[in-house]
């Protein structure tokens, strides 16, 4: 007797730990001078299946052609939402949830002293399901931070008077940001012969909160302190189309190219603008006193850009798995509420691969996937008017887990090692980062008649 189930405690057990999560993730300490500008840093957007391979993802799609109309499949599906042309290949239900936990380590040129960090990020929750199996047309339903906003910086200066360039006073400056972006998305996908096409489409939303406050020091003069603060929020419908054409070399040896788009987009938003005085409670809390300015609900809108990507796989079944994407991204175009920010368009490549030593034996460590890689590109912002480069060399690992020997559940832990630089010893800033990422996959076979044998 085979029969089809639907996964439910352990979807179950999954959310109940993504609530304790988020409670961890609420005391992160992430403090990154970068996010202050544009919408904040970027956040890892492959599936972590791939992003030990540098993550690759454009040509990337995880299906095997030999279990075609079948009523059983021999292990999990990863979803792979940097390309949505990928759905179309999908035959198990497959949920998929992805963790962060980062150390990061921020020093300054000319300083000995160093920031170090470490927190931790949700990076993805989502559920393929496969509508048609023979028709090779999938649905998938997800949510992901795009960006992060979180920073706080301190700043000592001796201030001189504009007109006669005599000091005044020493003062002590506080810049402090904290916000980010999302998408809540869905996507359909679906194949015509060797030709898969897609779209994600969705809630694209975020906000940013950014201040900067300025106080006095003096022993016998007593100041007030004051506080220019700027909240932003944005949201409205995005779009991401994608195609791979997928083509086999010879029995054993497949070809998938693949390319996706994300269209510069003007969204919706509303701002509040405050500009007053402050003292501090005896708690440390800030206690207004006067307002100067004070603007409510301010529209306008917020101009992302454009994003275009490229890339290919080259896979040889049950052995090994390369390759290659290329992205650039018009940062040129962004602007809030009209005005440009120190950002600058920028690209990206991206190359890796992995090696599966006996996929089908009987030794676990030979049906683990191997994976390698790294990405290389300058960044999108710039610090002094420059833009300083990135890059990551990465490691992953794809652990199967022993499927119960009666059901169609299938599972697979990917985990991921990233190390990545942004800036060198020449720059202002230079952050080093080590990035521990760790993904779920649970699939199963959904709406399948129970048959006995």
């Amino acid at each position: 007797m085979r029969s089809a189930s639907v996964i439910k405690r352990p979807i179950a057990q999954l959310l109940l730990t993504v609530l304790l999560f988020c409670g961890v993730v609420t005391n992160a300490q992430q403090n990154s001078p970068s996010s202050r500008y544009g919408w904040g840093s970027l956040v890892p957007s492959t599936p972590i299946a791939t992003r030990g391979m540098g993550g690759i993802g454009v040509g990337y799609v995880d299906y095997d052609a030999r279990y075609d109309f079948k009523y059983q499949y021999p292990h999990s599906q990863t979803v792979n939402f940097l390309n949505p042309a990928s759905y179309a290949k999908l035959k198990i239900t497959s949920f998929d949830l992805g963790l962060d936990f980062e150390s990061q380590v921020l020093s300054e040129k000319g300083q000995t002293d160093k920031y170090k960090a470490t927190y931790a990020n949700i990076s993805y929750v989502q559920l393929g399901i496969p509508l048609s199996r023979k028709k090779n047309f999938a649905m998938v339903l997800g949510l992901k931070p795009v960006s992060n906003v979180s920073y706080q910086i301190q700043s000592f200066a001796r201030e001189a008077n504009p007109e006669t360039g005599n000091s005044i006073d020493s003062t002590l400056t506080f810049y402090q940001g904290t916000g980010g972006s999302y998408q809540f998305f869905a996507g359909l996908g679906k194949s015509f012969g060797k030709f898969s096409f897609g779209i994600n489409t969705g809630y694209f939303f975020g906000t940013k909160d950014f201040s900067t406050r300025k106080e006095f020091i003096n022993d016998t003069v007593t100041y007030y302190k004051g506080n220019n603060e700027t909240k932003i929020n944005f949201g409205g419908i995005f779009f991401q189309p994608g195609i791979q054409f997928s083509t086999r070399l010879s029995p054993t040896m497949r070809l998938v190219l693949g390319a996706t788009a994300q269209f510069k987009t003007d969204y919706s938003a509303h701002k509040d603008v405050i500009r007053d005085t402050y003292v501090y409670d005896a708690n440390g809390g800030l206690i207004p006193r006067d307002t100067v300015y004070k603007e409510l609900n301010v529209p306008g809108t917020v101009t992302f850009p454009g994003s275009y990507s490229g890339g290919f796989t080259l896979e040889k079944v049950d052995k090994w798995l390369v390759g290659f994407d290329y992205t650039t991204s018009g940062w040129d175009d962004f602007r809030i509420f009209g005005q440009k920010d120190s950002v600058a368009s920028n690209w990206k490549i991206k190359f890796g691969g992995q090696v599966v030593p006996d996929a089908f034996g009987t030794n676990f460590w030979g049906r683990v996937a191997y994976r390698a890689g790294f990405n290389y590109g300058p960044n999108y912002f710039k610090f002094n008017n420059k833009q300083s480069m990135q890059y990551a060399v990465t490691l992953g690992f794809g652990l199967p887990v022993r499927p119960n020997r009666f059901s169609n559940q299938y599972s697979t832990i990917n985990l991921g090692l990233e190390f990545g630089r942004n800036g060198d010893n020449n720059t202002a800033l230079k952050e080093n980062l080590f990035r521990l990422s760790v993904g779920f996959t649970l699939s199963d076979l959904w709406f399948v008649k129970r048959k006995y044998d």
